[in-house]
Parts: structure tokens; sequence; C-alpha cells
């Protein structure tokens, strides 16, 4: 058996069997954003890691080294925040040919430092390596979060509302233009501008996640990294229920839907499957979920937008089409050795 045959989840869940050893203090393993442990009674330990690839993750033709190095310490940041959490300290792991120039490597490494500041994170250890196939980046964040406040994707519950924050889409509809600029190149500079500036540069939602966490009342949450129609079949694989999704209400950013028009592409497609938008994703109760989006409204001037409800695990997980079929919504968002 091959990997692709199994994509990268699969080979995910076979790792993770038989994986904790010693229980004790531990919270979560495998399986959610973030690994959890108990660090005393009253901090729970957050520990996540992100491998970025040359040619996979990124193409240095499409982005400057700053830019990657901010993204590199992003991308991990937003997972801190979908388990609620607050990021603390990060280790960098980089694997470099030998004839890259040093002044690439300080630009990265500035990215990086840059990112770290916004969110108060120290820098305080890693590894280098020779790496002969390309750059590779490899960042473990470590944050915390209080016992009664870490929001898990395990606990959504039939009849619960589905919630995502900002606008979706974006990423996608910059990554194209990063890679295909010549054929689009009547696309207007501020239109593009805004989608290759949603991919390059995300903005991690700690603040909408410490919110959402401290008000108590998120039954799961997720960051969309993976695009959301795999991200919600992730919530929904753990806490073993299905969902509805009607796909007029998810928000999508105005300059990718522009872009969808004039590349004669379905923008409705880059919020479902595109991926790295970072937004958080996530299930409330009906009674609650009208004041969580206006409490962040308030607070943040985020816009929150509810697209579904969590239904029974039986009942599959589904889209209401812009046509008002409801179908399968299928998880084609981005998975490693399928593609």
């Amino acid at each position: 058996m091959k990997i692709s045959e199994i994509g990268e989840f699969g080979l995910i869940n076979r790792i993770s069997r038989d994986t904790i050893i010693n229980p004790k203090n531990i919270l979560l393993g495998i399986g959610d954003d973030c690994a959890a442990y108990y660090a005393s009674p009253d901090k729970i330990t957050l520990i996540t890691c992100d491998m970025l690839v040359e040619n996979i993750h990124f193409t240095l033709s499409t982005c400057s080294p700053r830019q990657l190095g901010r993204k590199s310490l992003a991308v991990n940041i937003s997972d801190i925040a979908a388990m609620g959490g607050i990021p603390r300290h990060t280790l960098l792991s980089l694997g470099a040919s030998s004839d890259t120039s040093v002044e690439f490597i300080d630009q990265l490494a500035e990215g990086i430092k840059e990112e770290a500041k916004l969110f108060e994170v120290n820098v305080i250890g890693g590894d280098t390596v020779r790496s002969p196939l390309g750059l590779v980046i490899n960042i473990t964040l470590i944050g915390e979060v209080e016992p009664d406040l870490v929001v898990k994707r395990s606990t959504a519950r039939p009849g619960d509302l589905i919630i995502v924050t900002g606008e979706l889409g974006g990423s996608a509809a910059g990554l194209i233009l990063l890679l295909e600029g010549e054929k689009y190149s009547a696309i207007p500079l501020n239109i593009a501008k805004k989608v290759k500036l949603a991919h390059l540069s995300p903005v991690p939602r700690i603040k909408e996640g410490r919110i959402i966490a401290r008000e108590k009342i998120a039954t799961s949450m997720i960051d969309i990294s993976d695009g959301l129609a795999s991200d919600l079949t992730r919530i929904c694989e753990a806490s073993a229920v299905g969902a509805k999704v009607y796909a007029s209400e998810v928000p999508i950013l105005p300059a990718a839907k522009e872009v969808g028009k004039l590349i004669k592409r379905d923008p409705l497609a880059f919020a479902l499957y595109g991926g790295e938008d970072y937004e958080l994703l996530f299930t409330v109760s009906p009674k609650k979920a009208e004041n969580i989006v206006k409490l962040i409204k308030k607070e943040l001037d985020i816009k929150l937008s509810i697209i579904g409800e969590v239904r029974e695990k039986q009942e599959g997980i589904k889209i209401e089409n812009l046509q008002g079929k409801v179908v399968d919504l299928q998880p084609k968002g981005y998975n490693h050795f399928r593609g």
C-alpha cells in the first residue's frame, strides 16, 4: 500500500496509534489543532508544529523571504487561536542548501521575528541542517490556556450553529494570481493586491479565539487551514456529528469574488476548498450565537457569519447550494500525498 492510497489524514491516523505511553497530565494528543497537557493546576500547555517545504507549501518566486518568515510562524499561531490559547515560545528548525545566501536567511529570520514581536512570542531554540532538495522550515510553537477555557474539536453537538470569522476565499484566489499572474494581467492591481496579501500574510485570530474561549460558549473550534469543507469534516469526525452548510451564507472576500468573476472560476469553491484562510470555524448553541456575533463585532469590529448547523451523524455533511439543492459536502481541501 502506498501513502497516496490513504492520503494525509489516513497516514496521521496510522501514526497516532499507541503514541501515549504515559498518559499522566495529557489532555490531548494527536488529532486536534494542538497537543495539550496540564503544566500546573491552573494552566494547560499547548504545543503545535508545522513544516513548510519549498515547492509544496511555497515557492520562492511568489513570496519574499520576509513574507515567508512571517507566514511560517503565523500559521502556527493560528493553531493556538483555535484552542482559545495564547502563544508564548517558539522553536525554529531550518533546512537549507549550502549555497543559500546568508542575506536570504537574514530576511527570513527578520520575518519570523516581526511576527513573533507582534504576538509577544519568544524565539527560544531550534536546529539547522543542510537540505539538498530545497528549503524546509519547521516551527514548533508553545502556548497556554486556562483549563476551563480550552476549546476542542471533539465536542460539537447536534443543534449547534456553525460560525466562521472574517471572509474566505482570498488566499486561494491570491495563490492563483501568484502562480498564473501572466494569464490574468488585466485584473485591477488593487484587487490582485488584496487577494495576494490574503495568501501571503494571513492574520491569526488570537484575539477572536480568546474572546470565544473567555465567553465559554464554543462547543468546538478549528482554524481553516485546508479549506472550510475539509476542516468542518474534521470537527464532524472528531465530534461524531453531521452538518448542513448554506452556501448563500458562506462569507467570501469581495476581492475573491471579483477574481472569480474575471477568471471564470467559482469563488464559492475558493472558500470551500481553497484553504489557508486561517479564519476560525466554531460551533455554539443557538441561544448564544447572536451574542458572540455582536460581541466580537463590538470589541474587534470583525464580521462573524452563521453558515449552518450541526446535525446528527447519520445525516452526513451536506451543503445547500446556491440553487437550493442539498448535496454532499465533499472534504476536497488540500491533502498531502493526494494533492
